[in-house]
Protein backbone atom coordinates (compact mmCIF):
# COMPACT_ATOMS: atom_id res chain seq x y z
CA UNK A 1 0.00 0.00 0.00
CA UNK A 2 1.47 3.33 -0.99
CA UNK A 3 0.94 6.78 0.46
CA UNK A 4 -1.71 7.89 -2.03
CA UNK A 5 -3.89 4.83 -1.27
CA UNK A 6 -3.66 5.52 2.45
CA UNK A 7 -4.67 9.15 1.91
CA UNK A 8 -7.64 8.06 -0.20
CA UNK A 9 -8.82 5.70 2.54
CA UNK A 10 -8.49 8.39 5.20
CA UNK A 11 -10.40 11.00 3.20
CA UNK A 12 -13.19 8.51 2.41
CA UNK A 13 -13.60 7.61 6.08
CA UNK A 14 -13.67 11.32 6.96
CA UNK A 15 -16.41 11.93 4.37
CA UNK A 16 -18.41 9.00 5.77
CA UNK A 17 -18.28 10.55 9.25
CA UNK A 18 -19.44 13.92 7.91
CA UNK A 19 -22.37 12.35 6.05
CA UNK A 20 -23.85 10.74 9.16
CA UNK A 21 -24.85 14.16 10.51
CA UNK A 22 -23.84 13.36 14.08
CA UNK A 23 -23.83 16.42 16.30
CA UNK A 24 -20.91 17.03 18.58
CA UNK A 25 -21.72 16.39 22.22
CA UNK A 26 -20.87 18.83 24.99
CA UNK A 27 -17.41 18.82 26.53
CA UNK A 28 -18.33 16.02 28.90
CA UNK A 29 -14.78 14.83 29.41
CA UNK A 30 -13.92 18.01 31.32
CA UNK A 31 -16.86 18.03 33.73
CA UNK A 32 -18.55 15.81 36.25
CA UNK A 33 -21.48 13.77 34.91
CA UNK A 34 -24.50 13.15 37.13
CA UNK A 35 -27.49 10.87 36.57
CA UNK A 36 -30.06 13.68 36.75
CA UNK A 37 -30.15 17.45 37.16
CA UNK A 38 -31.89 17.05 40.51
CA UNK A 39 -29.02 14.89 41.71
CA UNK A 40 -26.48 17.48 40.56
CA UNK A 41 -28.29 20.34 42.29
CA UNK A 42 -28.41 18.45 45.57
CA UNK A 43 -24.73 17.40 45.50
CA UNK A 44 -23.02 20.30 43.68
CA UNK A 45 -22.12 23.82 44.69
CA UNK A 46 -22.62 27.21 43.08
CA UNK A 47 -20.54 27.69 39.95
CA UNK A 48 -20.01 23.99 39.30
CA UNK A 49 -20.10 22.90 35.65
CA UNK A 50 -21.76 19.55 35.05
CA UNK A 51 -23.63 17.42 32.54
CA UNK A 52 -26.03 14.48 32.73
CA UNK A 53 -25.75 11.07 31.14
CA UNK A 54 -28.41 11.67 28.48
CA UNK A 55 -27.76 15.35 27.80
CA UNK A 56 -25.73 16.81 24.97
CA UNK A 57 -25.25 20.06 26.83
CA UNK A 58 -23.48 21.56 29.81
CA UNK A 59 -25.03 23.13 32.89
CA UNK A 60 -23.81 25.56 35.55
CA UNK A 61 -25.31 25.57 39.04
CA UNK A 62 -26.56 29.03 39.94
CA UNK A 63 -29.06 30.64 42.29
CA UNK A 64 -32.62 31.45 41.26
CA UNK A 65 -33.15 35.20 41.37
CA UNK A 66 -36.87 35.62 40.80
CA UNK A 67 -40.14 33.77 40.24
CA UNK A 68 -41.98 31.16 42.24
CA UNK A 69 -40.43 28.21 40.40
CA UNK A 70 -36.76 29.22 40.36
CA UNK A 71 -36.73 31.83 43.12
CA UNK A 72 -35.72 29.37 45.80
CA UNK A 73 -32.40 27.57 46.01
CA UNK A 74 -30.24 26.27 43.20
CA UNK A 75 -31.04 26.18 39.50
CA UNK A 76 -29.24 24.71 36.47
CA UNK A 77 -28.41 27.10 33.63
CA UNK A 78 -28.06 25.14 30.40
CA UNK A 79 -25.65 25.73 27.51
CA UNK A 80 -26.59 23.96 24.27
CA UNK A 81 -23.96 23.41 21.54
CA UNK A 82 -24.93 25.22 18.35
CA UNK A 83 -26.99 27.81 20.19
CA UNK A 84 -25.92 31.41 20.23
CA UNK A 85 -27.76 32.60 23.34
CA UNK A 86 -25.98 31.91 25.59
CA UNK A 87 -22.90 30.71 23.73
CA UNK A 88 -22.00 27.11 24.47
CA UNK A 89 -18.27 27.26 23.82
CA UNK A 90 -16.07 26.03 26.64
CA UNK A 91 -14.74 29.54 27.29
CA UNK A 92 -18.23 30.98 27.58
CA UNK A 93 -19.39 28.28 30.00
CA UNK A 94 -16.25 28.59 32.09
CA UNK A 95 -16.61 32.38 32.27
CA UNK A 96 -20.24 32.09 33.41
CA UNK A 97 -19.23 29.55 36.06
CA UNK A 98 -16.47 31.87 37.29
CA UNK A 99 -18.86 34.83 37.58
CA UNK A 100 -21.33 32.61 39.44
CA UNK A 101 -18.58 31.50 41.83
CA UNK A 102 -17.68 35.12 42.45
CA UNK A 103 -21.26 36.09 43.18
CA UNK A 104 -22.48 33.13 45.27
CA UNK A 105 -19.62 30.76 45.97
CA UNK A 106 -16.10 30.89 47.21
CA UNK A 107 -13.74 32.31 44.65
CA UNK A 108 -10.18 33.54 44.85
CA UNK A 109 -8.94 37.07 44.28
CA UNK A 110 -7.12 35.81 41.18
CA UNK A 111 -10.46 34.72 39.71
CA UNK A 112 -11.95 38.09 40.66
CA UNK A 113 -9.08 39.87 38.91
CA UNK A 114 -9.74 37.97 35.68
CA UNK A 115 -13.55 37.65 35.57
CA UNK A 116 -14.93 40.02 38.20
CA UNK A 117 -17.08 43.05 37.54
CA UNK A 118 -15.98 46.46 38.84
CA UNK A 119 -18.26 46.15 41.87
CA UNK A 120 -16.84 42.73 42.78
CA UNK A 121 -13.29 44.01 42.33
CA UNK A 122 -14.05 47.03 44.52
CA UNK A 123 -15.46 44.82 47.30
CA UNK A 124 -12.29 42.73 47.26
CA UNK A 125 -9.97 45.75 47.12
CA UNK A 126 -8.62 44.96 43.66
CA UNK A 127 -7.79 47.98 41.52
CA UNK A 128 -8.80 51.47 42.59
CA UNK A 129 -11.62 52.51 44.90
CA UNK A 130 -14.24 51.78 42.26
CA UNK A 131 -12.65 48.54 40.95
CA UNK A 132 -11.00 50.03 37.88
CA UNK A 133 -7.38 49.11 37.33
CA UNK A 134 -6.38 52.53 36.00
CA UNK A 135 -7.64 54.51 39.02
Amino acid sequence: MNLSEILDILTESKKDNEDTGEKKKAFKGRVRTYNTIKDALSKGGYGEIFSTKGAGRLYVISKGKWGAKSGRGKIAKGFTPGSSTPGAGWGSVKKHAARTLLRYGRASDKLAQKYGSRSIKAKRGIGGKDGREDK
